[in-house]
């Protein structure tokens, strides 16, 4: 993303229904963390077993792959959400406030082509996947490509309040640079 929140944030209304919406949002986030979690934990178990009880764990590797690619992609959907991927923003830095705001429309709206490119071959790798199995552990290759089509979906539900505000200009590039660059 070419832009971050200058603006100052907003405060959701203290109402039960938007309390429930930021749980929901705040699902990728949950999910992400207990994903490296248990990457952690099987990568460890699989680590003990090898060299402390010479008896290794077949499932540790495929389980982690699987999880990985799940942890990467959720990764990517919340780095959109947060505006968080890195860009290259020196021109938009320098050009007048009205054409930064139309180079954060044209940067999102290119976050949502590959996001759609991510929906449409996501799903078509993972239909096709679905019908053959990891070698151990005997589960779907389609829950492991599942991860590119849900990262994408995730990341148009997530460019719709950010081009909301850069259409109102109140996503812009930052007027500082950050501490240790």
């Amino acid at each position: 993303m070419t832009s971050t929140l200058v603006a100052g944030t907003e405060r959701m209304a203290s109402t039960r229904p938007w309390r429930t919406a930021a749980l929901i949002a705040a699902i990728p986030e949950t999910l992400g963390a207990l994903t490296m979690l248990a990457i952690t934990l099987v990568l460890f178990a699989g680590v003990v077993w090898r060299y402390f009880f010479i008896d290794p764990l077949t499932w540790s590797d495929e389980i982690a792959r699987l999880l990985f690619a799940w942890l990467a992609f959720l990764g990517a959907a919340i780095g959109v959400k947060r505006g968080a991927h890195s860009a290259v923003a020196v021109f938009e830095a320098r050009m007048p406030l009205r054409w930064q705001r139309r180079m954060a429309l044209l940067a999102l709206v290119a976050t949502a082509l590959m996001a759609c490119v991510l929906v449409y071959t996501g799903t078509r790798e993972t239909i096709a996947n679905f019908s053959q199995v990891m070698a151990v552990t005997r589960l779907s290759r389609g829950w492991q490509y599942l991860s590119v089509p849900v990262s994408g979906a995730l990341m148009l539900v997530y460019l719709v309040p950010l081009t909301r505000r850069a259409w109102r200009g109140e996503l812009r590039i930052a007027s500082h640079v950050p501490d240790g660059e």
